[in-house]
C-alpha cells in the first residue's frame, strides 16, 4: 500500500492492480473492500446479454466496482456512467477517479439512489448495511426499491450483502427475481433482475 499527498488533499492510494484517489472521511477510504472484490470476479464471469448503454454505480464511494469493471464493460459496449451516493467527500473521490481514468460518466448525490431517475441496463452496488452496532435490513430495501425503479426491464444489478442478509426474501418482495451466485467469506452474492433471465 502506498499513499501520497497531504492529510487534507485527496491520497493517492496504490495497490498491485490498482490505484485511486481517496481520502479520510469516505468509508474505507485507504482499502480496497474485500466484498465488492470478489464481486468484481462474479460480474466478470456472468454472461450479460443485454444493451449497455447506461451502468449505475449505486452508492459508489470513491468508485471501486466503476474502476474495476469498467475496462470489462467496455470491451462489451460503450457505456456512460452514474455514480451516486450520499457522502459529499465519496462523490468528490468518485470524480476525480473517472476523470482521471477518462470514464465516460457523472456524478450525483443521492441517498440510497433515490434522485437518480435515468434507467440502467446494468447496476452495481454494495449498500451498507450497519447503522450503529446492528445490522438495517431497512437499508437494503431502501436501495433494493430505488434499484426496481432505476433498472431497465431487460438489465441486471449486482449486489454483494452481509450473507445473513435475506436479500432474495427482500427482493421477491417487492417484484425483482434474484440469483444467487455465492455465498464466500462473510459475503452474498446475487444478482437481481425484473424476471428469471434462464426462461
Amino acid at each position: 500500500l502506498h499513499e501520497n499527498a497531504p492529510s487534507d488533499r485527496f491520497r493517492e492510494i496504490s495497490f498491485p492492480h490498482l490505484s485511486f484517489f481517496s481520502k479520510p472521511g469516505i468509508f474505507g477510504w485507504n482499502k480496497i473492500d474485500r466484498g465488492s472484490e470478489l464481486l468484481v470476479e462474479y460480474i466478470k464471469n456472468y454472461s450479460i446479454k443485454c444493451p449497455l448503454d447506461h451502468i449505475l454505480d449505486l452508492g459508489c464511494g470513491y468508485g471501486y466496482l466503476t474502476l474495476a469493471t469498467h475496462h470489462h464493460f467496455s470491451l462489451l459496449s460503450p457505456s456512460t456512467w452514474t455514480l451516486t451516493d450520499n457522502n459529499v467527500a465519496a462523490l468528490a473521490a468518485a470524480e476525480k477517479n473517472i476523470t482521471a481514468n477518462n470514464i465516460v460518466g457523472r456524478i450525483q448525490a443521492s441517498d440510497a439512489g433515490d434522485q437518480a431517475s435515468d434507467k440502467a441496463d446494468v447496476i452495481l452496488c454494495n449498500p451498507p448495511f450497519h447503522q450503529g452496532f446492528s445490522v438495517d435490513g431497512d437499508l437494503t430495501t431502501k436501495f433494493l426499491k430505488n434499484t426496481k425503479r432505476l433498472l431497465h426491464k431487460h438489465g441486471f444489478a449486482f449486489f454483494v450483502v452481509n450473507q445473513f442478509i435475506p436479500v432474495e426474501k427482500k427482493a421477491a418482495a417487492i417484484g425483482l427475481f434474484s440469483e444467487t451466485l455465492d455465498t464466500q467469506e462473510g459475503f452474498k452474492f446475487v444478482v437481481l433482475s425484473h424476471s428469471n433471465p434462464n426462461n
